[in-house]
Order: C-alpha cells, then structure tokens, then sequence
C-alpha cells in the first residue's frame, strides 16, 4: 500500500459534490481519502492550501469513515460539528481541521490512491 504523500491525490477539477467527488475516487483510484490520521492531516495541509476546503471520505449518520473504519478524536474545527440546518451530513478538510458541510456543496477533493 502507498504511504506519505503516495497515499493521496488532490483533484482540483472539476467542483463536485460530495457524492459525485466519492464516484470520481472510486472510479479512478480507490475511494475519498478516509481513516485520515493527523499526520495526514498534517501532510494535506500543502493540498489543502492550494485547493482550499476539500470534500474527504467522512459522512454522517454517525460520522464514519467511508473505508468502513472507526472515527475516534476527529480533529473538528472549534463549534462544528454543528449540522446547520440539519443539513451538514459530508466532511471537509480545511487547515489541518475538518468541517461539516452540506453534501450538495460543489468543493474539489482527496483521494485515496
């Protein structure tokens, strides 16, 4: 398996929805970047700051990985998640943080290859 920056890949174009960004990944790599660590987070950070916000492998019902794995101490930006409007169910990465946002929201996204 690949590890560092192997891991990932930023899609920059076109902006998608979450479901559409999670379709392209499953498509030509594996899925959305998911079970993201914080050195991971550390390392997206150069992607991020590029790209902006960027759509990742996490969804509500509880939040959980799309790879199936477990969500513990997830690095939330402070106050979210809010489910704002009862609506923010798809995740985002955003300066080492994650956010909770509306899934129809068109963000680029990461990739795990």
């Amino acid at each position: 398996s690949n590890s560092g920056a192997d891991k990932f890949v930023g899609v920059t174009s076109p902006l998608m929805t979450w479901t559409e960004a999670q379709d392209y990944c499953r498509t030509f790599h594996t899925d959305l970047a998911s079970a993201l660590t914080q050195t991971d987070n550390d390392m997206l950070q150069q992607v991020v700051s590029t790209q902006n916000e960027s759509w990742i492998g996490l969804v509500r019902h509880t939040w959980k990985w799309v790879d199936g794995s477990n969500t513990t101490n997830l690095p939330w930006r402070s106050g979210l998640p809010n489910n704002y409007y009862l609506k923010d169910n798809c995740g985002a990465l955003d300066i080492s943080k994650f956010s909770d946002q509306v899934c129809a929201n068109r963000y680029y996204f990461i990739c795990d290859t």
